[in-house]
């Protein structure tokens, strides 16, 4: 007999497949200009000055709020809410330890030595509140950041792990920078939701070895550049004045080049923190996340250390004036180099989350002692 020819029933067409959501890159706009800038910092210097201190607090807001201002990304804003009067009277209270300490080192030396024993132990609570006073007074799209941390895991971090560095002899000291950096992104929030860190120990240790190498070479090399303009400056200075009396020029000259040999080294120092500065931040932004919101930071060696080797110049040559520019041209190429990955939907409902959260719990108590410690 023949096998049956009837037709197999159609199958359903398989359902579409659906296409998992593109994080996309939001670029941070900087609308900050050095000329406005200028204006506000002016202001602040010279009310500062007639003030004897008292209006640094009201500038310190100001230019936070004026950058803050400035920086938008994904759609949202940044603000700066902290109160003058806080930070006005933290810092009464940093002078008042202050002179406390200076009076007792000039007239009773082993009370000072008692006062810098008690007051080495405050160093992790200070670090705390000056931490979480910034963050709990900014804000993103009207929702504060805020920071967590107990004061015996920074005693941990940053007296205890500092003693080691020191005992090692720096070799320590990487992991020290890693674990601080640890320290500050795994105790910060945005809202109820933590930040968390992933960077990675040995790529500190990358960076300080190949840095530090660098900035030996440097200054083997400069100095024996200065020995040799030195050298050279005194031995023609040493002919001319048995000729004509040129010692007084020669020894001038000798001088000239060891303060040019002097901010030469200064200013490759400058330098050499800035490079150091940018390969540590990038990291640290690359393996930092929160929720599945992540970030990327792209800092080149070449334009911030040019920038930063070029604001420092124009900042002696202007005597100052040119700060508020040079610090606009740092910050908008910084922020030009810094983007937010994640999926549009997704952001808006990860903060319209988040903020429901807060309003769910109420506000927020504020803390007893509502103090800025950092100066």
């Amino acid at each position: 007999m023949e096998p049956s020819l009837r037709a197999a029933p159609a199958r359903p067409p398989p359902p579409p497949t659906a296409t998992a959501p593109v994080p996309h890159r939001f670029h941070v706009d900087f609308t900050g200009a050095g000329a406005e800038y200028f204006r506000v910092w002016i202001v602040n210097v010279a009310l500062t000055v007639v003030t004897l201190g008292i209006y640094s607090a009201w500038a310190k807001v100001r230019n936070k709020q004026y950058f803050y201002g400035n920086t938008r990304i994904a759609g949202g804003s940044f603000e700066y809410t902290a109160s003058p009067l806080a930070i006005l009277k933290g810092r009464i209270l940093v002078l008042g330890v202050f002179i406390a300490y200076q009076l007792a080192a000039t007239f009773q030396p082993l009370l000072a030595l008692v006062l810098a024993l008690i007051l080495v132990p405050l160093i992790p609570w200070v670090v705390i509140r000056a931490v979480g006073f910034n963050m709990r007074y900014s804000a993103y799209r009207g929702l504060r950041f805020h920071f967590d941390a107990g004061y015996w895991e920074a005693f941990r971090v940053y007296l205890l792990w500092t003693v080691a560095a020191v005992a090692s002899f720096g070799l320590l000291y990487p992991f020290v920078a890693w674990r601080r950096k640890q320290f500050l992104v795994d105790h910060a929030r945005y809202g109820r939701s933590c930040f968390g860190f992933s960077g990675e120990v040995g790529w500190f240790y990358v960076v300080y070895i190949v840095a530090y190498l660098v900035l030996i070479g440097v200054v083997i090399a400069g100095a024996l550049l200065m020995g040799g303009v030195i050298a050279l400056v005194a031995t023609t200075a040493g002919a001319g004045a048995e000729d004509g009396g040129m010692g007084d020029v020669g020894r001038g000259l000798a001088i000239g080049a060891a303060v040019f040999a002097y901010a030469g080294f200064l200013l490759a120092f400058l330098v050499f923190n800035a490079a150091v500065q940018a390969m540590i931040a990038n990291h640290v932004w690359q393996h930092t996340r929160i929720g599945d919101v992540r970030f990327h930071l792209d800092l080149r060696l070449g334009p911030i250390v040019w920038i930063q080797a070029s604001n420092i110049v124009a900042i002696i040559a202007s005597f100052g004036l040119l700060i508020p520019w040079a610090k606009v041209r740092m910050t908008r190429y910084r922020l030009s180099r810094f983007t937010l990955v994640a999926v549009p939907a997704e952001l808006e409902s990860f903060v319209a989350s988040e903020r429901e959260r807060i309003e769910a719990t109420g506000a927020e108590l504020g803390e007893a002692l509502d103090l800025d410690l950092g100066l």
